[in-house]
């Protein structure tokens, strides 16, 4: 299954100490989710994109594409299932639609009274 198309929205940025876990992968662009999501900020270090689709804002991220392994290597990264879960969405890149994964907080985060965020930035 090489060829994933990965959306990252948070310290798997370029620029951010994560990042390195993607060394291998292809950038492909920045990208805006299609539908509003909740992203919270919960902690300074990296936020929490909540699978609440139409509340929140476009989110702002990176498209990666990345191989089996790198797939694996973030679901440890993610605690992938129970930290995080890892879900299909929907995005616009250069004003075409596209499909990628992304990685959703599993916890059920009181967010509706927090500040939503369009992009993390440090």
């Amino acid at each position: 299954m090489d060829n994933i198309k990965v959306f990252v929205y948070g310290t798997l940025k370029r620029g951010f100490y994560n990042n390195v876990y993607l060394k291998h992968s292809t950038f492909i662009g920045m990208a805006l989710t299609k539908y509003k999501y909740p992203m919270v900020g919960l902690e300074e270090e990296f936020p929490y994109l909540i699978n609440d689709k139409n509340h929140g804002k476009h989110v702002k991220g990176e498209l990666f594409e990345i191989d089996d392994i790198t797939l694996k290597i973030l679901d440890i990264l993610e605690d992938y299932p129970h930290l995080y879960t890892r879900e299909t969405i929907e995005l616009v890149i250069d004003g075409k639609e596209i499909e990628a994964i992304t990685y959703f907080a599993t916890d059920e985060i009181k967010y509706q009274s927090l500040e939503f965020l369009e992009e993390f930035v440090k």
